[in-house]
Order: C-alpha cells, then sequence, then structure tokens
C-alpha cells in the first residue's frame, strides 16, 4: 500500500514539473526595417514581438555575449534602434522577453541576419574633401 502510494506521488511530482516545463512563454518574433541589409553608416530597427503586454525584451547577437539591449514596454512590442552601422554590427541578432507575471525568459525568437554592405548611406557616408 505505502509503496503504491509513493509510486502515485512520484508520478504527480512528475507530472506537475512536466506542465510548468510546458508553461514556457512562447518565442517572440524578430523583425529588421526597412530591411536586414544595410550599407555602412545606415540605420535599421529591429523589433521584438510577444504575444503579451507589460513585458521587458532582450536583444542578443549570436556570437557576442557581451551585447544585449534591454527595454520595458508597456505594448507587446520593443523597438531596438541600431545606428550609424558599420561592418562589425553585422551578425545573427535574436531576442527575448519576460512578463512580470513569468519568472523566467521566454524561447528565443529565430535569428535575423543582419548584412552590412560596403555601400555607405548617401546622407551619412564620408565625404571627400579635393
Amino acid at each position: 500500500m505505502i509503496t503504491e502510494f509513493l509510486s502515485l506521488l512520484c508520478l504527480g511530482l512528475s507530472l506537475g514539473h512536466e506542465d510548468e516545463k510546458n508553461e514556457r512563454l512562447p518565442k517572440p518574433s524578430l523583425r529588421a526595417w526597412p530591411s536586414s541589409v544595410v550599407g555602412c553608416n545606415s540605420s535599421v530597427t529591429l523589433t521584438c514581438q510577444a504575444p503579451f503586454q507589460n513585458a521587458t525584451f532582450k536583444l542578443h547577437k549570436v556570437d557576442d555575449l557581451g551585447y544585449e539591449q534591454e527595454q520595458s514596454s508597456a505594448d507587446q512590442r520593443a523597438e531596438f534602434p541600431l545606428t550609424r552601422l558599420w561592418p562589425e554590427d553585422a551578425g545573427r541578432y535574436f531576442c527575448t522577453y519576460k512578463t512580470r507575471a513569468s519568472h523566467e525568459w521566454s524561447e528565443n525568437s529565430e535569428h535575423v541576419q543582419l548584412v552590412i554592405t560596403d555601400k555607405h548611406d548617401e546622407l551619412g557616408g564620408p565625404s571627400i574633401n579635393k
């Protein structure tokens, strides 16, 4: 009888633990505007969108552990403007979010590959004085 009780208790604890794992926040989406391919010295806005309002968002760059931007938003999204871009800014970016009620960060969004071309922004590119 005690063995059956312990078996059922372990099963219940196991199922409860599995339910917590399944309640993980769904992954957000990440988009680049106006494009994920931009010229040197130009700007792009990476927008992270979640299915919930009142969240804190983080933007990360793959292979750069020191890169992280954080922003709180009352809306379902956060905009991360990246300005005066150079080739070293190129790479794969992803975002995560956390709501006030959640204790953990969401799954990572799909990556956005940011490509910086050699073409300079016409307004902000280098000038040559003659």
